[in-house]
Parts: structure tokens; C-alpha cells; sequence
């Protein structure tokens, strides 16, 4: 299972680069700001198709952000696409800046779901800053226990509505939880799914 848990990270990685270099995903980016690949691609804890990507900037408008989308829209042909504006929203828990939500299909059947956050430098220093903390305390045993709940919870109608990665991370690496089970205990604790 472990074998098998990290070949699927690498395997979705492979697609991911694909997506970022052969598709020319990255060249769009880097035309509006410095993109940082970030989330599970960063921290190699990729279970299903979800790329989380700041794109650094301190000139963007919704103008901008846009036809950043439409050059998006145009080279990856997505189902569907949403935007946010979390400049002025200022949802809680949300980075602050112009957000797309790029869907190749259905994510929870396995499809890639795309995040671009475009946000200015102090911004941006605060969200990488997140993923490097996460970085820093990962172990191989917590890497794996990590990858194991993260495979259980992905297609649950639950997961990044009332719990997320960030989650899973907390639980792992500040609570000591182990596996699937510990894990939806933790969570019923906190309230955040509904005990069934």
C-alpha cells in the first residue's frame, strides 16, 4: 500500500508537470507574475488531481486576471471555471486576491481541478510561508500516513467543504492521528462533519 500510495503521488506529479511545461501552463502564468507551484505538488502529498498554484504580483486587476483566464480557458479547454474576488470578499481563512478554479471535468471522479491565486508579494510570503512549515516537519512515516487518509477522504462529499488538507496535515503532524479511523474521530471532535 505504501509503494503504491507513493507511485500515485509521482504518477499525478508526471501529469501535473505535463500540464505546467509541455501544455505551456507555466509560460501563461509567468507572463502575469512569478507562479509558485504549491499544496500537495510542493510537499509531494498528491492523492488525486489538485494543483495549488500562487501566482505572485503586485499589478494585476480583474481586467488582468481575466484574460489570464481566457488564455487558460483557451489552452486547457476546462468544463467549467470560477472566479472569486477575495480583494474585496476578504472571506475568512481565503488568501487575499483574484482566485480561478479551473475544472478539467468531474475532480471527484478523478478529473484535474486547478487553483490559481493571484496575490501581491507580502501575500503571497505569508501562504508559501504555510507550505514551508508543513515541509519542514514531514518524516517519511508522516508522509505515508499523510498520503493513506489523504487517499480515503478525496471523494468524500465532505472533503474541502467542512475539512481539508490542512486538516489532515494538523491532525497528522500536531495531534499524532495515524490512520483513516483516528482521523474521523479527530474530526468529529472538531465539529467539523456531521456524526453519522
Amino acid at each position: 500500500m505504501n509503494l503504491s500510495l507513493s507511485a500515485r503521488n509521482q504518477n499525478i506529479k508526471k501529469e501535473a508537470d505535463e500540464i505546467l511545461h509541455q501544455q505551456g501552463l507555466l509560460s501563461i502564468l509567468q507572463r502575469y507574475g512569478a507562479p509558485h507551484i504549491t499544496g500537495s505538488y510542493n510537499l509531494d502529498l498528491m492523492t488525486w488531481r489538485d494543483l495549488d498554484i500562487y501566482l505572485q504580483t503586485d499589478s494585476i486587476n480583474e481586467g488582468n486576471f481575466f484574460s489570464l483566464g481566457g488564455e487558460i480557458a483557451t489552452l486547457l479547454q476546462p468544463v467549467k471555471m470560477s472566479f472569486r474576488n477575495e480583494v474585496l470578499a476578504k472571506t475568512e481563512g481565503l488568501p487575499n486576491g483574484f482566485y480561478w478554479g479551473i475544472y478539467l471535468g468531474d475532480e471527484r471522479a478523478g478529473a484535474w481541478k486547478i487553483d490559481v491565486w493571484a496575490v501581491n508579494k507580502t501575500e503571497c510570503e505569508r501562504l508559501l510561508d504555510y507550505c514551508r512549515r508543513i515541509k519542514a516537519q514531514l518524516t517519511p512515516e508522516t508522509r505515508l500516513k499523510i498520503l493513506e487518509i489523504k487517499s480515503h477522504c478525496w471523494q468524500h462529499p465532505e472533503y474541502r467543504r467542512s475539512f481539508s488538507s490542512k486538516d489532515i496535515y494538523e491532525a497528522v503532524l500536531q495531534n499524532g492521528v495515524s490512520d483513516i479511523d483516528c482521523f474521523r474521530s479527530y474530526i468529529r471532535q472538531k465539529s467539523k462533519l456531521p456524526k453519522r
